[in-house]
């Protein structure tokens, strides 16, 4: 008996192990793109993990980016509101929408980033462009949900597919 379970724990540790040393990265960033009729606003809160935007920044300069905790607040805001409006953008109606970079912090494992446009009437359709980390992880995906206070829709980027357009719906 003791040498069966012997024998089943070798053969899991050998079986098992090499496994391990396979396992697949997930990379995924979540934007949530909520339009908020009654202030004619299009609220946006990005998450992306950290330790994924902290080796991006790391390999895009010389300097060493440590984030949560920040060790350079203004030079890490600035390089995620440049970050964030070379990778992703929002068309109303064929007409790019001016995203204001409101601020970011830290949950967990996760850095939020939130942007918002305001004075902003419902289209007829939109488009999203969202390249978030794609030329850095050639696995990275991009979950964008789109709510207003009809629907919510839900779609999958990557890099085979960094553009969105939809029609709005009212």
């Amino acid at each position: 008996m003791f040498k069966n379970k012997i024998s089943i724990l070798f053969f899991l540790v050998i079986v098992l192990f090499p496994l391990i040393s396979f396992t697949h990265d997930y990379y995924v960033s979540i934007t949530e793109v909520v339009y908020v009729s009654e202030k004619q606003q299009l609220q946006l809160t990005t998450r992306v993990f950290t330790d994924d935007m902290e080796a991006y920044f790391n390999s895009q300069t010389n300097e060493t980016i440590l984030l949560s905790p920040d060790h350079n607040s203004i030079l890490i805001d600035t390089l995620v509101e440049k970050f964030f409006h070379n990778n992703f953008k929002v068309f109303f109606d064929d007409n790019e929408l001016e995203i204001n970079y409101l601020g970011r912090q830290y949950e967990e494992d996760q850095m939020l980033i939130f942007t918002e446009v305001t004075e902003l009437r419902p289209p007829i359709s939109y488009e999203i462009q969202n390249t978030i980390l794609i030329p850095f992880r050639t696995k990275q995906q991009n979950i964008v949900l789109v709510k207003n206070n009809v629907a919510q829709k839900s779609f999958l980027m990557n890099a085979s597919k960094t553009i969105l357009n939809q029609l709005w719906i009212n």
